[in-house]
């Protein structure tokens, strides 16, 4: 650093904070006078009151590291410009210039993408060529300049450098200061096309997806508010951790949910949904009673076959069965008048509103039978008096009634056909309803039960699977339970039945372990969305619900996307694990059969930290339990915030935290229903694991009995060991797993 510019920097970092206190002043006697000037329109003071208060978070949120960078650019014909960029853009509210540009902003890829020298970068108005002359990286700590790093492309990135040191503690960090040129351009690409990221362990996919919403929302805000956008995560364990970046990126109200989560959104009620990992367990130990449950490989089959694109295409028959017989098979008449005879009332419904869902086209219907009833008003009136004067004449001849009886039955004639014509003046719609009401009304449930038990099998080719899918399915939906196989196909009948309960509509949703997802999921977001506008994120390596996602991202491309409406890219580089650390996964990945193994890409580590695995052979568990209780208190020692015990399944794991809590009471065991993580000692289990990263991972016992040749297996260890930042200490009795060797 040049001891003069360091100065001068130091100065500008103390007029920046200064600045920024003004500005807080500023925004406070703001509010104050919004108090007093909106007191008879409380709508407008509360909306600026909220904008104030907004406003005076967002700067105190950066106050202590008001910017990371800065770049100094002349636009061709223009001024040099000095630009410092942060999470947020602040104005000087006197004279409208920016103090700080939002690292959101057009201008800023300028810092993550250019090169000292000629650059250009696109502008709302265009795109605007000129000069980088400088790029500048700041270490700031509570207003004080440590030092700063003049950078370009090819030079180390010390911020980087330093991030990726730090110890992982209890949550997702926000990375805009140290995002690199590939996950740039994925957050930044356009949101009009689907975008479809292989990342591999460690490459910051979970991250990157946050900062992608961050972004799309700072550029469409004026078309867009954060609930348009969701993001869909694996459980709420995971959304817990993810939950602190958006607010620290000064985004708000993004809806976050699982897959589950959104089946209750869209049905609007709550359905008793079996947790998918015990099937998963179920797989990996292969605990199966032929006799009431069938095989592993018919129940894979059923898995794989209800996340299958072909399902759907058996739920759309089945709903075309529907269709044809959801309406009542008759003509609409009111007073002997044929108003709409029933061939053209389902052709409306079948035809002209195909694109509603039904409850929609029913009310579309009912708006042509008012309109036929508005028509022929005058025809029907005439019938109705033409009735009363029949009914009048055929009692008069009527020799056993008395004159006075006559006429009584006379008045009671007149007064019903008066009523029948004010009814057709002021209740046509309970007169319609009484039509419509005929229809046999049964929820999504019910005709999921329906399809399952009357339709399936005569549609599923293989009829071992098809006779194990109706049975057991009927057995779970009887029992009041559905899988999460069956969440696509009961929101996917739901929508197109009653539409949905969700009231603001959707325009980009953001998967995450995107590969544990079938075709029929995707197929039903994009229903919802009614766009292809989606980031999908995953990594093959680590589909341990392969059995129901995805095995290769190409037929998925083909299947959902087949007009080119996707962008795939990759993310190869690693910024979690050492280099040790990684080159020891991607041997494990590379024991995958050829078929499995041409989809997988292998991770490129950037960190090189001496000594990072250890493995070590024990007698038996409890040396391995005892071991683990020392090695917690030495890393502890070390510094290290999060220390995970992984085990294969939720069954080892409990039997560690039974031996280990008598050693260590700090340790707890994470499991599927749990939704907070706070760092500290954990016992996950490996399928639980992914996405979380930890500063030290233990795993338990990786011997050639529980962890075998299978894919399944292969995953759930590559997954296992990639969760390790720091150091990987393995355990194994008897003899190591062949796919440790």
């Amino acid at each position: 650093m040049d001891e003069k510019e360091f100065l001068r920097e130091k100065e500008k970092l103390k007029q920046v904070c200064k600045q920024l206190e003004t500005e807080e002043k500023e925004l406070e006697n703001s509010l104050a006078k919004t108090d007093s000037s909106y007191e008879k329109d409380s709508y407008v003071r509360a909306h600026l009151v909220y904008l104030g208060h907004k406003k005076i978070m967002d700067l105190r949120k950066i106050k202590s590291k008001p910017y990371f960078a800065r770049i100094d650019f002349k636009a061709d014909g223009e001024k040099k410009e000095e630009l410092y960029i942060g999470k947020l853009s602040i104005l000087d509210s006197k004279e409208q210039k920016p103090i700080i540009i939002d690292w959101r902003a057009p201008i800023s890829n300028l810092y993550y993408d250019g090169r000292v020298g000629r650059s250009h970068y696109k502008s709302p108005s265009g795109n605007v060529e000129g000069e980088i002359s400088l790029k500048r990286q700041y270490f700031i700590e509570d207003q004080i300049l440590e030092k700063y790093s003049d950078i370009d492309l090819k030079t180390n990135d010390e911020l980087l450098q330093v991030a990726l040191e730090e110890k992982a503690d209890d949550r997702l960090k926000n990375i805009v200061a140290t995002i690199q040129g590939e996950q740039n351009n994925i957050i930044r690409a356009d949101m009009n096309k689907a975008l479809i990221v292989q990342g591999v362990a460690g490459s910051g996919k979970t991250t990157i997806a946050l900062h992608r919403i961050a972004y799309l929302i700072y550029n469409w805000d004026k078309e867009f508010d954060p609930d348009n956008f969701m993001i869909i995560a694996p459980n709420k364990f995971f959304l817990n951790y993810i939950s602190n970046v958006l607010p620290d990126l000064g985004v708000e109200n993004v809806k976050q949910y699982t897959f589950e989560d959104l089946a209750y959104e869209i049905i609007g009620k709550r359905l008793k949904i079996s947790d998918s990992n015990e099937k998963l367990v179920t797989i990996v130990n292969k605990e199966f009673d032929d006799i009431n449950h069938g095989d592993v490989d018919t129940i894979i089959a059923e898995s794989k076959l209800k996340s299958s694109i072909e399902f759907k295409h058996v739920v759309d028959k089945y709903l075309e069965l529907l269709e044809s017989n959801y309406l009542p098979k008759e003509d609409f008449i009111l007073e002997n008048v044929r108003i709409m005879r029933y061939e053209n009332i389902q052709k409306l419904f079948a035809e002209t509103y195909k694109d509603l869902d039904f409850e929609r086209r029913i009310n579309e219907v009912k708006k042509h039978i008012f309109s036929k009833i508005k028509n022929n008003k005058d025809i029907i009136e005439k019938t109705i008096v033409q009735k009363r004067t029949f009914k009048i004449n055929k009692m008069l001849k009527d020799d056993s009634l008395t004159d006075e009886e006559k006429r009584q039955k006379r008045i009671e004639i007149f007064e019903e056909s008066e009523d029948v014509l004010k009814k057709l003046d002021k209740d046509n719609q309970n007169i319609v309803n009484f039509y419509f009401n005929k229809i046999v009304k049964k929820d999504c449930l019910e005709l999921y039960k329906d399809f399952i038990e009357n339709f399936v099998f005569d549609h599923v080719d293989n009829e071992i699977i098809g006779s194990y899918l109706v049975r057991n399915t009927m057995k779970n939906l009887n029992n009041g339970e559905i899988t999460f196989e069956d969440l696509a196909p009961i929101i996917y009948i739901h929508y197109k039945v009653f539409g949905t309960k969700v009231k603001k509509a959707l325009r980009h949703v953001i998967v995450d372990e995107a590969q544990d997802y079938g075709e029929f999921q995707f197929s039903v977001l994009k229903t919802i969305l009614k766009s292809n506008s989606m980031t999908i994120l995953g990594d093959i390596a680590q589909g341990v619900h392969s059995y129901r996602g995805i095995e290769n991202w190409k037929k998925f491309m083909d299947v959902e996307f087949p007009e080119n409406d996707a962008i795939y890219t990759t993310l190869e580089k690693t910024y979690r694990t050492t280099k040790d650390i990684m080159y020891k996964a991607n041997e494990v990945i590379d024991k995958l059969p050829e078929y499995e193994k041409q989809y997988i890409i292998k991770g490129e580590p950037v960190i090189n930290r001496p000594d990072s695995i250890n493995i070590e052979q024990k007698e038996n568990e409890e040396e391995i339990i005892k071991t683990i209780a020392e090695k917690i208190k030495l890393y502890k020692e070390k510094g290290y915030k999060s220390i995970a015990i992984i085990g294969k399944d939720i069954n080892e794991c409990k039997f560690i935290k039974k031996k280990l809590e008598k050693l260590n009471s700090e340790v707890k065991l994470i499991q599927s229903k749990d939704s907070e993580y706070n760092a500290g000692i954990s016992i996950v289990p490996s399928y639980l694991a992914k996405g979380l990263e930890f500063d030290s991972v233990m795993l338990f016992n990786v011997n050639d009995k529980k962890y075998q040749n299978t894919v399944l297996d292969i995953k759930l260890l590559y997954v296992a060991i990639t969760r390790a930042m720091s150091k990987l200490d393995v355990f194994y009795t008897e003899n190591i797993s062949e796919l440790m060797k």
